[in-house]
């Protein structure tokens, strides 16, 4: 499937597993998704989907394609890779403390994200971290910021993961003017360059968030809990990691919502 940042028909087998999965390089995303984003993608869902099998963004800091490549300290740098499935390598350099993000946010890109109680809006990823335990990792939706890390300073809004450099599950909040809604320690656990899929469902208002394709119930947000974005703030899909010399390797991003 060639690499489109419009409302788009998914073209793979249709199959479903008994975990109500599609299988191919879909597995673990959560088949409800899939089925949303189907011949109605251009009046009633819109968004993006980047499987880097043609990339347009930048690969040094900068801006390029829709995408922002930040690296405020070190020098952050996107290597591709001769594969199949088309992948893209996040790498930091070897400062101290570098850091690389990956935001759909630029001159030629809004933040155009947005929660809505009556809207359903889905958010993930297929990816992994080289060495977990020394990397800080963020993924989500934000408002602009090149460090939305556990040391740098999360977006003032938005509904993401994160984990700190040592730990190798991670936190989910929900986040408005600079005050989280968190729920620590979802339940996983990641293991070193170790493909999983993660992200988050927004339906009637909660969030929940899912890993492998399963729905992690108990660790949802509910609507109307403090700190969930107001509707209409506006808010970037986000990658990125903390750490000298690392990798974050994304097979794919998506990001979906209802008109």
């Amino acid at each position: 499937m060639s690499a489109t940042r419009t409302p788009f028909r998914y073209p793979i087998d249709g199959v479903q597993d008994t975990a109500n999965n599609f299988r191919s390089g879909f597995s673990g995303l959560p088949g409800h998704v899939l089925s949303a984003v189907g011949p109605d993608g251009i009046t009633g869902v819109v968004g993006l989907f980047e499987d880097f099998f043609v990339w347009t963004g930048p690969v040094a800091e900068g801006a390029a394609g829709g995408w922002l490549l930040s690296g405020p300290t070190g020098a952050a740098t996107i290597v591709l890779s001769d594969d199949r499935r088309g992948i893209a390598a996040l790498t930091t350099d070897a400062t101290g403390s570098a850091v690389a993000t990956l935001q759909a946010a630029a001159a030629t890109t809004a933040e155009n994200f947005q929660y809505d109680a009556t809207k359903r809006l889905w958010v993930f990823t297929r990816a992994k971290l080289q060495t977990v335990a020394s990397m800080e990792f963020f993924f989500g939706l934000g408002t602009g910021d090149t460090s939305p890390t556990t040391t740098g300073t999360f977006p003032s809004d938005g509904i993401f993961f994160e984990k700190a450099s040592s730990a190798t599950d991670l936190d989910f909040h929900a986040r408005k003017d600079g005050t989280s809604t968190e729920r620590t320690s979802i339940g996983v656990t990641l293991a070193d360059d170790t493909y999983s899929v993660l992200g988050f469902m927004v339906e009637a208002g909660s969030i929940t968030p899912y890993y492998n394709g399963v729905a992690l119930t108990s660790k949802a947000i509910g609507a109307g809990t403090a700190n969930i974005p107001a509707s209409g703030d506006p808010m970037a899909l986000m990658i990125g990691h903390l750490g000298a010399s690392l990798a974050t390797t994304i097979d794919w991003l998506l990001a979906m919502q209802e008109r």
